[in-house]
């Protein structure tokens, strides 16, 4: 089980350090979740890189049906909600995170206690990973017993 951040989920739809590792990590049949937060922050990236001249106006628009597809056919979604953000209290308490990245950790941390936890059987070898590709992040989500997944360390 995957649980993809916007930053890690944001390679999918550019050809850049981490693109290869995550575009294999879909095709591995495996289950990928996200936090609806990431749907925001995917199409702000892609408006960023568009801003910049990185794509042009037909190359947005295949990322934008690229990435709606996988929203509405490839991912598992995480809703924010007060038990999904339960642990976002404390994690802000003690690690100085960004709004966003509490939340998708507060969200993977739910997703791994009330999911995850209870669906694995003995039968189950792989771990729950946190997919992310800011290290500060993912060194705050090995802090809390994530096994962490860096696409731009696997390319």
């Amino acid at each position: 089980m995957l649980y993809l951040d916007s930053s890690a989920l944001a390679k999918r739809y550019f050809q850049e350090k981490g693109t290869r590792a995550v575009s294999a990590r879909f095709m591995g049949g495996e289950p990928i979740y996200t936090s609806v937060l990431s749907y925001g922050e995917v199409h702000a990236a892609m408006g960023r890189k568009f801003r910049s001249n990185e794509t042009d106006a037909e190359g947005l628009q295949r990322r934008r049906d690229a990435f709606t597809n996988d929203w509405l056919y490839e991912l598992s979604l995480v809703e924010l909600s007060v038990q999904t953000m339960s642990a976002l209290p404390k994690l802000v308490e003690v690690y100085d995170l960004k709004t966003g990245d509490a939340m998708h950790l507060s969200a993977a941390l739910w997703l791994r206690d009330t999911i995850y936890l209870r669906t694995k059987s003995n039968h189950v070898k792989e771990a729950m990973e946190f997919g992310v590709a800011d290290r500060r992040l993912g060194w705050v989500a090995a802090r809390c017993g994530l096994q962490v997944f860096d696409p731009e360390n696997e390319d």
